[in-house]
């Protein structure tokens, strides 16, 4: 049976790179459960495997121990080797979990303290996992972090991708205030809008649109405030439908018009707005792979 390795790409070294040298977080993060757990679900939403063991590890206070044997003068070989000894007898996770785990923030710990050149992974333990992970730890290890992106921070396309929904909810609502449908004078108007039908109950009809640019607002905050990376796939499919559905709908308000009759400009604004919530679901799915590398 094939054994899946650890942390194949390095996205995960380079998490906990980035949170011990980030300013606002240091090596003490490492050891705070709650903080690891915020930090990890937004940095490694692909990785839920290496996040879990990273949390247990934290949680079982590893980053604790593992740098009071260095600082004991025990040498980073056997220090990892007994904080794993350790670390397994206070979890159910199986060796192989726990030895990575210990590698992996042994190899983020030396990063912070500036102990990073190539030849400082000659100290890592004979076992295979210590050894690629202390490797990681020399320049330009692990993929590249895109400039802007910081952890427990929203990433610049999902902040986009609410002002793009904002801006597609408010043409929605003003393509139902714009004139829908032109017909000829007489009656003592000439245009009607899905707001001012001029039909008693007809105003039930704007329920719909407006709901929809209720909803597609609302998606959009969720795509930049939830943790879970599951609701902001649902988010993102919710603007992705509510863009589609609202460009049929005014589509059908602009193409079925028969003459004498002439479409009003609501219906093309309804249309754009549409396509703008559509773009603003594009933003957010593109937004998750931004996400992933930080």
């Amino acid at each position: 049976m094939t054994v899946m390795p650890w942390d194949a790409q390095g996205e995960a070294r380079t998490a906990l790179r980035t949170i011990v040298t980030d300013r606002r977080y240091g090596p003490a993060a490492l050891s705070n459960s709650q903080t690891m757990t915020y930090l990890l679900q937004h940095m490694l939403p692909n990785a839920p495997r290496e996040s879990s063991a990273l949390i247990a590890a934290s949680n079982a206070g590893v980053p604790g121990i593992l740098q009071n044997h260095l600082s004991q003068g025990t040498d980073l070989s056997s220090a990892c080797r007994l904080t794993a000894a350790a670390f397994e007898n206070q979890t159910a996770l199986a060796p192989d979990a726990c030895h990575w785990a210990v590698g992996a923030l042994a190899s983020a710990l030396r990063v912070q303290a500036g102990d990073s050149k190539p030849g400082s992974a000659s100290e890592a333990a004979p076992d295979g996992n210590y050894q690629q992970t202390m490797a990681a730890t020399g320049p330009g290890a692990g993929p590249a972090l895109r400039p802007g992106v910081s952890p427990g921070r929203p990433s610049g396309l999902r902040l986009a991708a609410v002002a793009v929904a904002a801006v597609g909810a408010g043409l929605i609502v003003w393509a139902c205030a714009l004139p829908i449908l032109r017909v000829p004078a007489g009656n003592g108007r000439d245009s009607i809008s899905i707001f001012n039908s001029g039909s008693s109950g007809a105003l039930w009809f704007a329920v719909e649109p407006v709901g929809v640019a209720a909803f597609g607002i609302a998606a959009a905050l969720l795509i930049v405030f939830t943790r879970s990376a599951r609701v902001r796939s649902i988010a993102t499919g919710v603007l992705f439908g509510f863009g589609i559905q609202t460009i049929m709908l005014f589509a059908g308000y602009e193409f079925s018009v028969r003459s004498p009759d002439h479409a009003g400009s609501g219906a093309t604004v309804g249309i754009l707005g549409g396509i703008v919530l559509f773009v603003a679901g594009l933003l957010s799915a593109f937004s998750r792979e931004e996400t992933a590398t930080a």
